[in-house]
């Protein structure tokens, strides 16, 4: 395993819950974009065999970025543990709760494979522990909506009548097409 160093994070997709199915629905994703500005950096992660793309932010300066990613899956179909997600005093964070630009160190396992002809080195996100924690926090919705008062009404007994006057109506059967209640259809019904 090898720990990644003071990386940005970007489009945390990590809720145990509820992994990224947009590009395979039979096998969800938890996923964090990694970025570094630092040539250095970049350099590091190729030597373990990640493959840094060139970008640029809304500034126009450069960075490198790495996707990275766990199944939540194994092949059998067996779940497997979430990607663990921790502050600088060890305690569990709601990943959630990470915005765009938080800073964490960040924990890989890393494999040699060889499928059909293809070799390589595979990696998997285990775990992020925060260092900088930028809060999401979702945008307001236009069409949400605002405080209000709430009427609550209950009736006064089962009749109906919320009055005291003793003018009680007793409830009118409902009958079927075949002319038994609905009570008495109740009856019939097995549990």
């Amino acid at each position: 395993m090898a720990i990644l160093k003071n990386v940005e994070l970007w489009y945390t997709k990590l809720d145990p819950k509820k992994p990224n199915a947009s590009f395979n629905k039979e096998q969800p994703t938890w996923e964090v974009q990694i970025r570094t500005r630092a040539k250095a950096q970049m350099t590091e992660w190729k030597g373990l065999g990640l493959k840094p793309k060139m970008d640029e932010d809304q500034d126009g300066k450069t960075f490198w970025r790495v996707n990275l990613k766990k199944k939540s899956k194994k092949k059998d179909g067996e779940a497997v543990a979430p990607v663990k997600v921790v502050d600088g005093a060890l305690e569990d964070v709601d990943p959630t709760t990470i915005g765009n630009g938080s800073i964490g160190d960040v924990r890989i396992y890393q494999y040699d494979y060889d499928v059909g002809g293809k070799k390589g080195i595979a990696t998997m996100l285990m775990a992020i522990q925060l260092k900088k924690h930028v809060v999401y926090e979702p945008p307001a919705r236009e069409d949400d909506f605002e405080m209000t008062e709430t009427e609550v009404v209950r009736p006064a007994d089962s009749f109906g009548d919320n009055d005291d006057d003793g003018d009680e109506e007793a409830p009118k059967k409902s009958t079927s097409k075949k002319g038994k209640s609905l009570a008495e259809m109740e009856d019939d019904i097995p549990f």
